[in-house]
């Protein structure tokens, strides 16, 4: 479209007049006269006014588009932020002329060994149009590199510098050499912000180049064929630590494709996940996914992990026939059974749900302060704060261990449980809190993740209480054949923790409202409870989840 065609004429004006900045600036450095420098202020308008008709033109563009997701959008995003960079990096050369004018001679031995760091910039700008408009991934990988070059001149520069500081009479120009050499590192900044943009671009999806390049680096130990133009990627999700999630369709020889998850975050996280992925191979093999490839690099890792099929445990609670979700509860249930009778070890353990409790009620109280209450009377009588009952909770969860332990999920959330209806099999995901451990975390964890889903609908609120009342009595008949006494107070107990804290990723303030005061219900009934009652309580399942 002419629109378009206008806009990436306007960018490479853009583009052009930047580097002519640059350019001006070296020049500038053999006439260091203020007139000299007041040339290079001078044409400031003219880049703010192409960056605005970039912006201006983009918008427009994307309003006719009606903000419809294609690659024509993708692209105008890139070039939106593009402009902006272009001409942050204009405003740095501006900076840096500034810093001149305060030395005593700008011509000083040092300061021209900056020159050489702005044609490392200028080389980066040519590239721009090249990798943006001809989708070329690896050239936008080259000026994204521009960044670290930059940043070790620069941190090489300020290491001699403060050195220097130190012994001389000539701290003023060290100072303002410094200041200059800051505002060329700052361009990298601006460069690697314009290489992500490009490589977002050309990919269909937010992409920064340390990602990029982790994921290039996986998929090359399992395929020959790692280019970009050679793969179908697709963002899946962005955990709250941070961790990119990504599923890649991959080129499988004759027999064509096959897809794998990319994760790519914190190691230590990563490492955990990995951790936990090979240890269920070793513990009870076939429910977690193959690991395709690792890879670690200072504090970030990445994980190419085995696509598994089959859908998600919420996907088949919300949308599913009610015949799917019976036949994937019933695998539920088995498959559980089996696993913790095959890791029962006799060896009592405790999850501390009050500890758990405590350390995440800050978060609660931040979003939802309203929760955090004190001490209060009605008619006379003393209600105590939530605070106070898990207190009381505590001290009475100190004597109730779990008989023994078995191995868990750890996060055993319906989005981390996958069902294939095919081969009537269930599969996890997202393995980095695996341990031996009461059984009951799990039990809970699931139970409220169900019961948190932000649907009103009545019919679908009906068959998520159904689901966690099964789930339940299945957890209750495993803990009966195996002489639990104490599993309807440790799940109480369970449901409290993961009924408060799932409130802090909750914003509905009617469903945040109606989980903490199920969760007070319960303390309420716990701390209240004599001690020779402890083998009679039952959870009021129905009244927390039917109610």
């Amino acid at each position: 479209m002419e629109l378009q065609q206008s806009i990436r004429h306007n960018l490479e004006f853009l583009q052009t007049e930047v580097i002519a900045r640059l350019d001006g600036i070296k020049t500038y450095l053999d006439d260091t006269t203020p007139e000299a420098a007041e040339t290079i202020f001078n044409r400031n308008g003219y880049i703010t006014r192409l960056k605005q008709r970039i912006h201006d033109a983009c918008y427009r563009y994307i309003v006719e588009m009606d903000n419809q997701d294609t690659p024509e959008l993708s692209q105008l995003r890139a070039i939106d932020i593009i402009a902006t960079e272009l001409e942050r990096i204009a405003d740095l050369g501006e900076d840096f002329v500034t810093q001149s004018l305060y030395l005593e001679d700008p011509r000083n031995a040092n300061f021209p060994k900056l020159l050489s760091q702005l044609d490392i910039v200028i080389e980066a700008l040519t590239m721009v149009p090249t990798a943006l408009f001809e989708n070329d991934t690896q050239l936008a990988i080259k000026i994204g590199r521009t960044h670290d070059r930059l940043d070790r001149k620069f941190r090489k520069l300020l290491k001699k510098n403060a050195a220097s500081l130190r012994d001389t009479s000539d701290a003023e120009n060290l100072l303002s050499i410094s200041f200059s050499a800051y505002a060329i590192e700052r361009m990298g900044d601006s460069l690697l912000n314009i290489s992500e943009a490009i490589i977002s671009t050309n990919l269909g999806m937010v992409m920064d180049t340390t990602r990029f390049q982790a994921m290039q680096a996986s998929i090359s130990k399992i395929t020959e064929n790692a280019e970009p133009e050679a793969l179908q990627i697709e963002n899946v999700a962005e955990t709250r630590s941070g961790a990119a999630i990504s599923s890649i369709q991959l080129p499988d020889g004759d027999s064509g494709t096959y897809t794998a998850i990319f994760k790519q975050g914190q190691t230590e996280k990563l490492m955990r996940e990995r951790k936990g992925v090979e240890s269920w191979h070793d513990v009870f093999p076939g429910l977690a996914p193959q690991i395709l490839s690792w890879r670690k690099k200072g504090k970030s890792a990445s994980l190419l992990i085995e696509h598994l099929s089959g859908l998600t445990f919420e996907r088949i609670v919300l949308n599913e026939s009610a015949e799917l979700l019976d036949e994937a509860l019933q695998e539920l249930g088995t498959t559980l059974h089996s696993v913790w009778t095959e890791t029962l070890a006799e060896k009592p353990v405790s999850a501390e749900f009050m500890q758990q409790l405590d350390k995440r009620m800050a978060d609660v109280y931040a979003v939802h302060p309203e929760f955090q209450d004190d001490t209060q009377s009605l008619c006379g009588y003393k209600v105590p704060s939530f605070d106070f009952l898990a207190k009381r909770a505590a001290e009475m969860e100190a004597d109730l261990a779990a008989p023994f332990s078995v191995y868990i999920h750890g996060d055993f959330n319906i989005d981390n449980i996958l069902y294939d209806s095919e081969n009537r099999q269930l599969r996890y995901v997202d393995l980095h809190r695996s341990r031996y451990m009461d059984y009951v975390q799990d039990v809970s964890v699931f139970m409220v993740s169900n019961y948190r889903l932000q649907v009103l609908d009545p019919i679908i609120r009906r068959r998520i209480a159904a689901v966690i009342c099964s789930f339940y009595r299945t957890a209750a008949e495993f803990a009966d054949r195996n002489s639990d006494n104490s599993f309807e107070l440790r799940l109480a107990l369970g449901l409290v923790r993961s009924l408060a804290t799932s409130t802090r990723f909750i914003l509905d303030r009617n469903l945040a409202r109606g989980m903490f005061l199920r969760a007070r219900y319960l303390l309420e009934q716990l701390v209240n409870l004599e001690s020779n009652s402890y083998n009679t309580y039952r959870v009021p399942i129905e009244e927390v989840f039917c109610g």
